[in-house]
């Protein structure tokens, strides 16, 4: 029993290095997340784009910039629990942070009884929308008074039988919200990876959709196409949605390896794909699936971001953020981080964005040193 057990923990940990949610330096994750450089150097030539720092919690994951509230909001899941375990932190709570958009105080604290990782707003009705991957559920906070729901989308019955047969997910990992219809879409991840479709305005679910194959990581929504575009790890492939039907209408190969996240450029038909283990961001041509260029990013392809006439793209092994031009893709610059840069978002005037830093976790998965947030600007 203690042997399914262990190659359980690991298998949930394995796929949350992989998916770019934790850090670990244990013997069996060789190949995960490990800095390009020991932090001491790697503190040598960080780059001067870095106009504010501040060290904030552990555990920080994906944030959001939301105009209306003058706020940057951020995960924060406060750690994993002391060494490996079965349940990997399953059932401790995590936080949201508010923070001031100009020095980086935080302002407010949010309480969750579950770890937080992928968020999405509905600027129009304020609601923070927080995926919980280790808890396979969702909650919707209200930005106007902090007030939370909650949607389950697995019984205990369902995670005990999964747990049971060693199965992984589907869990929660990217989140996207169509702000026209107020649907929110969410890729869950795992042996048989799902994509869920659920109301915004009463947080239920509508419908469940499957046959996305093995680790579904990113998300992008384009309202106007009527296309939901899901990206794959283990197949390194993209599977487009007819957004009316549900139904996957076609799946094109994302021309890289372990690909993680999608930003999508409706009205320059390109759908951009961070590929983690080839270290490169193609460039599908959304009206056909091809591959129309690659740019090479660098270790860790991880997050990315368009915003004004860039494309952001953080790079977790090699401690860059790499800026391209958005119209040519020519590299305009590679900013380096004192810390593994995770996730992005963008400053409301397109001119910079904020970055969540992350420390590297030792082999009990711990760190008594918090994640940091960065403001840059070009």
């Amino acid at each position: 029993m203690a042997r399914t057990a262990t190659r359980s923990a690991r298998l949930l940990q394995g796929t949350l290095i992989a998916l770019g949610l934790v850090t670990l330096s244990a013997p069996w994750a060789m190949a995960a997340e490990q800095p390009a450089q020991q932090q001491s150097s790697a503190q040598q030539g960080v780059s001067d784009h870095i106009v504010a720092q501040k060290d904030v919690a552990r555990g920080l994951y994906e944030l959001v910039f939301s105009p209306s509230q003058q706020s940057i909001y951020v995960a924060a899941t406060g750690g994993f629990g002391k060494g490996a375990s079965d349940n990997y932190g399953e059932g401790e709570g995590g936080s949201i942070y508010r923070l001031d958009p100009q020095t980086l105080e935080i302002k407010d604290t949010i309480k969750l009884d579950q770890k937080p990782f992928g968020l999405a707003l509905n600027e129009k009705t304020h609601t923070l929308f927080v995926g919980h991957t280790l808890d396979q559920s969702v909650t919707a906070i209200n930005l106007d008074d902090n007030s939370t729901r909650h949607l389950a989308l697995a019984t205990e019955a369902e995670k005990a039988e999964a747990k049971k047969n060693d199965v992984f997910g589907p869990n929660p990992r990217q989140l996207s919200v169509d702000e026209q219809s107020n649907t929110l879409y969410v890729t869950g991840v795992g042996d048989k990876s799902v994509l869920w479709v659920i109301n915004g305005e009463d947080l239920t679910l509508t419908d469940t959709i499957e046959g996305f194959g093995t680790w579904a990581t990113g998300l992008a929504v384009d309202h106007d196409a009527g296309r939901i575009y899901v990206s794959t790890m283990k197949d390194n492939a993209v599977r487009v949605v007819d957004m009316k039907s549900h139904k996957i209408i076609a799946q094109w190969p994302t021309g890289g390896e372990g690909p993680l996240n999608l930003a999508l450029d409706g009205k320059a038909h390109q759908l951009y794909v961070t590929n983690a283990n080839s270290g490169n961001v193609t460039v599908l041509d959304t009206q056909n699936g091809k591959v129309v260029d690659t740019l090479k990013s660098g270790e860790g392809t991880l997050a990315l971001m368009l915003t004004g006439d860039r494309l952001y793209v953080t790079n977790r092994k090699a401690q860059t953020v790499t800026l391209f031009d958005r119209e040519s893709h020519k590299l305009l610059d590679t900013i380096k981080t004192p810390l593994m840069p995770n996730s992005l978002a963008a400053i409301s005037d397109a001119s910079g964005a904020y970055v969540s830093l992350k420390q590297k976790l030792d082999e009990s998965h711990q760190t008594e040193e918090s994640d940091s947030i960065i403001r840059i600007k070009p």
